[in-house]
């Protein structure tokens, strides 16, 4: 039996990336979502580094921090994506949000070296947070996004997390270095705040 080709294999151009982000009000708000948060996520990375340096003056320190930001997503991810196969993913990616907002306000109380070490657990439920966000995100977008639109929307989610860790940390290292680390750490946590907001007021089904 001759397969005849899918609709959903739409032809992914810059007009069709338009289409998507101007007609579809879900993932519009899911994509705006995305990017608010990851530039938040890369935003304040400088800021976390320069803290542990001055605070500590070993590299060890900001090595450590990598690691946390890094190897938990790794153990926590096949728990976050059951899950999500069973939550509600909107709900997750909003108390993720909220949570990580709590996270980076508290890391204005890491003020001297006897505080320093606020700075890991902190880390750590930052980027545990981050591992059911962004599993819950990804697995929305065919919810959100019509059957012949997913590879466009899989396609631009891809191409912006790349375009937000450029963004994030050049303009992270700049305001931290102009208004100080105080500011990078406030404007990171409304920016998760503002992406909960953004989820919150999306309207969709979730097949589980």
């Amino acid at each position: 039996m001759d397969l005849q080709p899918e609709r959903a294999s739409t032809s992914i151009s810059l007009s069709s990336y338009l289409r998507l982000v101007r007609y579809n009000r879900n993932f519009r708000r899911l994509w705006l979502a995305q990017i608010v948060s990851e530039i938040g996520d890369w935003f304040y990375t400088l800021a976390i580094y320069s803290l542990l340096l001055q605070l500590t003056g070993r590299a060890s320190s900001v090595a450590l921090a990598l690691v946390l930001q890094v190897l938990p997503q790794t153990f926590i991810g096949p728990a976050a994506g059951v899950i999500n196969d069973r939550v509600s993913r909107k709900r997750v990616m909003i108390a993720a949000d909220l949570a990580r907002m709590v996270v980076v306000f508290a890391m204005l109380l890491v003020r001297s070296r006897s505080t320093v070490w606020l700075v890991y657990p902190l880390l750590l439920m930052e980027t545990l947070m981050a591992a059911f966000f962004e599993p819950a995100r990804t697995s929305v977008i065919p919810n959100v996004a019509a059957r012949e639109d997913v590879l466009v929307a899989n396609t631009l989610s891809s191409a912006t997390w790349s375009v937000n860790l450029l963004v994030g940390a050049s303009v992270g290292g700049v305001v931290a270095a102009l208004f100080g680390r105080n500011v990078v750490f406030v404007v990171n946590a409304l920016s998760f705040l503002v992406s909960a907001m953004l989820i919150r007021g999306m309207s969709f089904e979730e097949p589980h």
